[in-house]
């Protein structure tokens, strides 16, 4: 179990603060105490079974008060580890604050705080916490819309099986075919870097096509290893303009990117993998926005993993909805949660603040006013290298799979 990643990742977000999060630090803890009786047969109960199936963590969904979390520390086994998953930072740092022990350098108690469940459940999964090692406890003292949420939570790390897709240049000797696979963007002329992002494409990928936000494409050609097929036509909403590209797109599968937006060359020569996965129809990626360089990253209160479902089968019915901040739609079956390929963000790499600014004003504007964005430049961050990224050496993609679309 990789403890380092849950205590940096759970410190990066307990030092940030919004106004009203540090404002809530000083509201006490949930100050009901739990009954004697009900708190002893508790943790005597999770850790029996703990001890019957030889688990390596013992996993408690929601701090409370803290109290089933100090039952359960005191009598943990030596050979286990036990982690809390908490939601409200808050609540995390003052119980941290109060036992400092926890969350220390080869702690065996350690708490998992972010806003995001998708974090938390990424932050598992990339610890090396599992359903088949691990046992799991619902804190029987949250109140019942706080209980919902973490049962929903518990469920989801049920139902969502670790996988390795293997790279399928190491099954040649089986003559597996290239994959079928149209890349499918919209771009605007202004976009920095556009070399850069043509560049990354590898001569396997069927096509790229490219619709323009302009009247006509531009007139020079981009240095691409794939075939390139420019189109153009001036944005009026994301949903449209992304629809328009996917009614040109020619692959049994498509994959959509933004102009910010790269896969490394490990984790294209990988991607094939994630396409032999038996009854397979979507992916969603993590995101990683890289700041303030390409070494730290944005993390917590939904900054990462910031999941994006940008790889699915091109079939009658998938189709994006809303006019900003698009939604596709249509996507059933077994999807893939992938852990180690993130789609690499160089947003606020690549872009002014000028610039930055004048596409949150296209979004809002292309809202229809229903949306409002607005700039910052404060962050949490972690070290990038904190999470995994997937190299070629290894030969797979890790990755978890849900048998239906969590949209």
């Amino acid at each position: 179990m990789n403890t380092t990643l849950i205590e940096q990742y759970t410190a990066a977000v307990l030092e940030f603060g919004f106004r009203a999060d540090q404002a809530a630090d000083h509201a006490p803890m949930h100050p009901d105490a739990a009954d004697p009786t009900d708190l002893a047969a508790f943790a005597e109960r999770s850790l029996r079974i703990l001890g019957k199936s030889k688990g390596e963590t013992l996993v408690l969904f929601g701090l409370g008060n803290g109290e089933h979390a100090l039952a359960l520390a005191a009598g943990l086994p030596e050979t286990a580890r036990l982690v809390v998953c908490e939601a409200d930072p808050a609540t995390a740092r003052a119980f941290l604050a109060a036992h400092p022990a926890w969350n220390a350098p080869d702690s065996r108690c350690l708490v998992l705080a972010d806003t995001s469940p998708w974090a938390q459940l990424y932050l598992l999964a990339m610890s090396g916490i599992a359903p088949d090692n691990a046992v799991l406890a619902l804190n029987p003292a949250l109140p019942e819309d706080t209980r919902a949420q973490y049962r929903n939570l518990q469920r989801l790390f049920v139902n969502a099986k670790p996988h390795l897709a293997l790279n399928s240049s190491y099954l040649s000797h089986v003559g597996v075919q290239a994959p079928d696979l149209s890349v499918g963007v919209i771009l605007a002329p202004d976009e920095p870097g556009l070399d850069e992002f043509f560049a990354q494409f590898p001569d396997w990928v069927r096509e790229v096509v490219v619709l323009w936000d302009a009247e006509e494409t531009p007139g020079r050609d981009f240095a691409c290893a794939a075939p390139v097929r420019h189109l153009a036509r001036p944005l009026v909403d994301f949903a449209s303009q992304r629809n328009r590209v996917l009614d040109e797109c020619a692959g049994d599968w498509v994959l959509c990117l933004d102009g910010d937006e790269r896969f490394s060359e490990d984790v294209w020569g990988l991607l094939p993998a994630c396409l032999l996965v038996k009854r397979l129809t979507a992916c969603w990626f993590p995101r990683m926005t890289l700041y303030p360089d390409e070494s730290r990253c944005k993390a917590g209160y939904g900054l990462w993993p910031d999941l994006q479902l940008r790889l699915f089968r091109n079939e009658e019915g998938v189709r994006f909805t809303r006019p900003v901040h698009e939604r596709l739609t249509g996507v059933k079956g077994r999807t893939a949660l992938v852990l180690d390929a993130p789609i690499l963000h160089y947003s606020r790499l690549t872009k002014s603040p000028e610039a930055l600014a004048a596409k949150l004003k296209r979004f809002d504007t292309a809202s229809g006013g229903g949306i409002s964005h607005v700039l910052s430049d404060d962050y949490p961050t972690i070290p990038r290298a904190l999470l995994s990224e997937a190299t070629f050496l290894v030969g797979s993609l890790s990755m978890l799979l849900l048998e239906e679309n969590p949209a």
